[in-house]
């Protein structure tokens, strides 16, 4: 199926999903699959410039009604532990 979306509409989705972040952007990529991209990550993956994994997680968690947790805490470099010498 072919997508005939103006690109000025294309355009307002990808600004919109890149200023959300967490659940409130898998929740909106989610409906954006389901209504216009007919339940479709790799169709929303090469028309928007979103992961299809983070398509496929929002899909999932939109049907099964469980949401995922992110682990923000656990990304990027970890600061050293100092140990007190007596």
């Amino acid at each position: 199926m072919r997508i005939y979306l103006a690109p000025e509409v294309l355009s307002s989705f990808n600004s919109a999903l890149h200023k959300l972040t967490g659940f409130s952007r898998r929740q909106y990529a989610a409906e954006l699959c389901e209504q216009y991209f007919d339940n479709s990550p790799r169709m929303m993956e090469s028309h928007l410039n979103v992961s299809r994994a983070m398509v496929e997680l929002a899909l999932n968690e939109r049907r099964t009604g469980i949401r995922c947790l992110d682990a923000y805490s656990a990304r990027g470099t970890k600061k050293k532990k100092r140990f007190l010498r007596i």
